[in-house]
């Protein structure tokens, strides 16, 4: 029983840098004020990131799990049946510090399959409270299944009837709404209760990122945000290249970062080549990642690469060429960027990939043309 007077609190989860940010417009687009927030160790650096945060004074608890994700990859190598069991039996993923959650009155979570937010998710509505998903990356407007036998996709598509996360993110019953920047390009599978569960978020990004309380805290989460804007002063064009945690497992990664460095100075043969070549990894990946060239310099692979508009506000960056395998920011720095500075996009389709990475790189690609985002592939 809660003896606290006070207003119950609301609880958000997190896995990555990027969901932070989206946790927190929410948060201030809503003006809800007693807010604990859950930092799961799934990114590089997760543990600073949290003392970072928690000196920011924005949320009531920030609250540190050390998940090193182990039952999650467990959970890839079960068979159908086996999953079914591991779902079902979500105790054992709870974390013993939600036992009792008389505090809260609902959670947001970033996805339904992780098995901390899923043991999170069924612990709430156990007890009658709302959870809500919100948006966690691009993976929001795809069908996320890599599946290729019939058999395999059926068993997909019936999952969130059987209370197993399905191809769509938020599919499951015990998502209550499903907060969006882009509701519009939700994908339901022509499902009417999964298309009435989207929402627009509370306020879009560049008005969040325009926020002066925003950009402080986040400059103080990202020190190294200052590094980068002693490295663009004075320039007016930017090169970014965004690499995927699958570099992480091609034999010779050297040969294809150099490869990605080629097809870039090839399809900008009018740049200036004094300029820089920002790398930008994915805070999945984990192979490091140093400067192979003394054309490259590396954007810090734990932030959110959505921090580059603070950049371009700033100096006035007036062309942007931006290169990926498929992300999550392309959509939205086509959203922050397309009126503030020339923003050319080059997709990288043809080098060597798994055919599961080509299938959600495809699948990209289709939602960047339903979005009527211009771009060229390589």
């Amino acid at each position: 029983m809660n003896s606290d007077k006070r207003p119950p609190k609301i609880l958000f989860v997190c896995t990555k840098p990027f969901q932070y940010m989206i946790a927190r417009l929410i948060k201030l687009g809503c003006g809800f004020e007693r807010c604990d927030i859950v930092v799961l160790n799934h990114f590089y650096g997760a543990a600073d990131f949290c003392r970072k945060v928690r000196e920011t004074h924005a949320w009531e608890q920030v609250i540190y799990i050390d998940d090193d994700g182990t039952r999650d990859r467990y959970k890839l190598g079960l068979g159908p049946i086996r999953k079914y069991f591991f779902y079902h039996r979500w105790g054992q993923s709870l974390p013993s510090l939600f036992a009792n959650i008389s505090d809260y009155s609902e959670a947001f979570i970033a996805h339904d399959f992780v098995a901390i937010e899923y043991a999170i998710m069924r612990k709430f509505d156990s007890e009658g409270k709302r959870v809500r998903l919100y948006e966690e990356g691009f993976g929001n407007y795809i069908d996320n299944s890599t599946h290729t036998r019939w058999y395999m996709k059926l068993l997909k598509r019936m999952a969130p009837k059987l209370g197993l996360p399905g191809g769509v993110f938020g599919s499951v019953k015990w998502i209550e709404s499903i907060w969006l920047q882009r509701p519009q390009l939700f994908v339901t599978d022509g499902s009417r209760s999964l298309k009435n569960k989207a929402r627009p978020l509370p306020m879009t990004l560049k008005e969040f990122l325009r926020t002066p309380q925003i950009a402080e805290e986040l400059y103080w989460i990202y020190p190294e945000l200052r590094e980068i804007d002693r490295l663009v002063a004075g320039r007016d064009e930017m090169t970014v290249v965004l690499t995927e945690p699958f570099i992480d497992n091609i034999e010779k990664r050297q040969e294809y970062l150099d490869e990605i460095l080629r097809r870039v100075n090839d399809t900008l043969r009018d740049r200036d080549p004094s300029e820089p070549v920002f790398f930008k990894q994915h805070p999945g990946e984990l192979s490091p990642l140093e400067s192979f060239s003394g054309q490259v310099s590396l954007l810090p692979k734990g932030w959110p690469i959505e921090l580059l508009y603070l950049v371009v506000l700033k100096h006035d960056i007036r062309k942007l060429n931006l290169f990926s395998f498929g992300s999550t920011a392309i959509l939205n720095l086509y959203d922050l960027c397309r009126n503030d500075g020339n923003l050319d996009i080059f997709i990288f389709e043809s080098m060597t990939m798994r055919e599961e990475v080509k299938m959600i790189a495809s699948r990209f690609c289709e939602l960047a043309e339903r979005y009527e985002i211009r771009f060229q592939s390589l």
